[in-house]
Parts: structure tokens; C-alpha cells; sequence
């Protein structure tokens, strides 16, 4: 115990490399982002994510904190090594991704009990009218389950470059901020595939699978106006995926459709997290959110 206290470390920005460090750590933990998301919002934030090091160059934390705008920003994908744990690895790495912050409202999911300490962060205030739900299974996904019947007049395709913009105005409006930089990062990910459903023209929902770091299927975001489109897209997401060792996806409680649509596949409820940020509640409209973009780097 006193040679373990005795070790020093030092937190760097995550780099390309680290990669197979940050991996072992992650699957330690449950963790179920893929290696591109490593590298995509690491382009797309390139000093929000960061590794604790030990002298002996031994990578034993990692947390992202990405600012997404001038005015908000996401913690997540936060781990420690277990022998580690009482370096205070995790606070430093919180205490320097809230630097990088700065004044932005700073978003995160936690476990019920860690919302005290949270608290203790910087993050008082708490989403009380929805959490995030997790879903997190490995084995085998019965998506045949889910309808293959859209509602008039809707298409779904794969997302190509004359309706990308139109993507883009359907992002818009349900973030509530231009995501276009962090797009056009993340559908160009070699391991990433993105279905659009239109409507005369005009994007009406779309969602994107990967494959994560225990080679089931990560889903999200996935968003739609209506359930029956949302239900569609998902069956057809999963159907890529044929091979796929499980399924990765976060939901928002309070919309019923969505977890209804993956518990009738027979996939339970892996954990609820609560939402909490350092100044503000953020407006979601979570009626159109059928998975979350992404619950360790995005806030819906």
C-alpha cells in the first residue's frame, strides 16, 4: 500500500496510441464506446480527453470532457484502475477536464451513488424529470422482432450526400445547436453506418450503429418523429449487423416508445442514470430521442 501511494503520475491528452491502454482499462469497466469514438471526438475536442500516466508510462485513468460549443459541454467515460483508486486519479482528471470547461454548462450521467460526490464536482444541478436508461447485453439480438412497416410516404436509405444537409436541419432543431463539425467527423468513421428516414424530401429521423469494444452493436444516436419510423430504423440498423456479439444503447426513461422497442426484443434494463450539469437543465424534447447520441461524450 505505501509503494502504491508513493507512485506519481501525470494527466496528457489522450493521443492515437493509447488506444490499446485506454481499451483494457474500459472493458475492466463496461464500457461499451467503440475505438473510432476514441478517435472522433479526440479531433473533434483534441485536448477534452485525457489519460492519467504513471512514471513508468502505465495508462490508469481516462475521462472526456468535450466541449461541443461555446456554450456546452459533456464529462463522461470516466475510469480509474482499481489498485489505483486512492490516488484521487478520478478528481484530478474531473478537477482538469472542468478547466478545460471553463464557463460552459458542463453536462454528465451518473449512478445514484455517486450524485453526492458529483455534486461535490461542481455538477448541483439535477434532471429530474427523466434519466438516462442503460441497455448493455450481450448475446443474441431477435431485432426480427420489431416491425418492418413504415408509415405512408416515409423512406428510409442509407445516408448519402445530397441528404445530409438535410440531416443536418433535423439535428439542428433537436439539439438546439449546429453539430455539423461533429458530424461530419463521425460519419466518416470507417466502423460506422448511418440510415435516414425522408419524407417528401425532408429528413424525419436518423440513426447510426458501430460496433463497440466488445464487438456488439452500439446504437445511437437514434431520432425520429414518430415511433413506427423509430422502430424501423432500428430494425434495419441491427440488421448490419448480423454477427453482432449483443447490443449497446442508451434511451431516455420518459419515452416509453423507445424502451418499449427494446425490451421487445427481451433485452432488460442494465442501469438508470441520473443527468446532471453545472448551471442549467438543458431543453430536450425527449419524445423524438430513441437513444442517445452518445452517453459517454454528448449530452442527448
Amino acid at each position: 500500500m505505501n509503494a502504491i501511494k508513493a507512485l506519481t503520475f501525470r494527466l496528457r491528452p489522450f493521443v492515437e496510441t493509447d488506444i490499446p491502454a485506454v481499451v483494457k482499462l474500459a472493458l475492466r469497466s463496461t464500457f461499451h464506446y467503440s475505438t473510432e469514438c476514441l478517435i472522433s471526438w479526440s479531433k473533434i475536442d483534441p485536448t477534452g480527453i485525457k489519460v492519467a500516466e504513471l512514471h513508468s508510462g502505465e495508462v490508469v485513468g481516462f475521462c472526456a470532457t468535450i466541449n461541443h460549443n461555446e456554450n456546452n459541454a459533456f464529462v463522461g467515460a470516466l475510469c480509474v484502475h482499481e489498485k489505483y483508486r486512492k490516488l484521487e486519479i478520478g478528481h484530478r482528471l474531473v478537477v482538469a477536464g472542468m478547466q478545460h470547461v471553463g464557463e460552459r454548462n458542463a453536462g454528465t450521467n451518473v449512478s445514484k451513488e455517486l450524485i453526492r460526490a458529483t455534486c461535490k464536482e461542481g455538477f448541483g444541478v439535477i434532471e429530474d424529470s427523466w434519466n438516462t436508461v442503460e441497455y448493455e447485453y450481450l448475446g443474441e439480438l431477435r431485432y426480427q422482432l420489431l416491425t418492418e412497416k413504415l408509415p405512408d410516404g416515409v423512406q428510409i436509405q442509407c445516408l448519402k450526400e445530397n441528404n445530409f444537409d438535410s440531416m443536418l436541419e433535423y439535428d439542428r432543431t433537436l439539439a438546439g445547436y449546429d453539430r455539423k463539425h461533429i458530424l461530419d467527423i463521425i460519419c466518416k468513421e470507417n466502423n460506422t453506418k448511418f440510415l435516414i428516414a425522408l419524407k417528401d424530401g425532408a429528413c424525419v429521423g436518423y440513426g447510426m450503429i458501430k460496433r463497440n469494444i466488445f464487438d456488439a452493436a452500439r446504437v445511437g444516436p437514434l431520432y425520429a418523429d414518430d415511433s413506427r419510423v423509430a422502430e424501423v430504423i432500428l430494425r434495419k440498423l441491427l440488421e448490419t449487423m448480423p454477427d453482432a456479439k449483443g447490443l449497446a444503447m442508451t434511451t431516455i426513461s420518459n419515452n416509453l416508445m423507445a424502451n418499449e422497442r427494446v425490451r421487445k426484443m427481451g433485452i432488460p434494463v442494465y442501469n438508470n442514470l441520473t443527468r446532471m450539469y453545472t448551471k442549467e437543465k438543458m431543453v430536450i424534447n425527449s419524445s423524438r430521442i430513441f437513444a442517445q447520441f452518445d452517453a459517454d461524450f454528448s449530452p442527448l
